[in-house]
């Protein structure tokens, strides 16, 4: 029976690493922001999410919208099948946070803001839909 319970344990922990690592993989690179219908979106806004945890974000009407913006993203599992990303650094604008992954695939990526990172949820829902560059 303890055997039994240390296997499902061990089972949940792999699925949540690989369901993270999954994730982390398949977003680096440049995406293009998909403006979905917002007023005056800059249309060469980008995200940039490279290799070893450093996030560019450039011209995005809720980033700096002068130029880029550099922070941090890592990516994690709340549960093993829905992936999220952690943003931080970014400055006063306020785009950290936790991030639900909605979709991603190699060509598209939707992201919902749930969470500032303060842990404040009231306010906190932003979404950014992006094609790969």
């Amino acid at each position: 029976m303890m055997l039994k319970k240390i296997f499902y344990a061990l089972l949940i922990t792999l699925s949540f690493t690989m369901c993270s690592k999954r994730t982390e993989v398949k977003i680096i690179g440049e995406w293009k922001v998909v403006n979905v219908g917002q007023e005056s979106f800059p249309a060469d806004a980008t995200w940039t999410f490279n290799d070893g945890g450093k996030l560019d974000i450039f011209h995005d009407i809720n980033g700096l919208p002068t130029g880029t913006v550099s922070g941090e993203w890592e990516a994690f599992a709340r549960n093993a099948f829905i992936p999220h990303i952690e943003i931080k650094g970014l400055g006063p604008k306020g785009m950290d946070g936790k991030w639900r992954v909605e979709k991603l695939n190699k060509d598209f990526l939707v992201i919902t803001r749930i969470e500032f990172g303060t842990g404040e949820t009231a306010g906190a829902f932003l979404r950014r839909e992006f094609q790969k560059k």
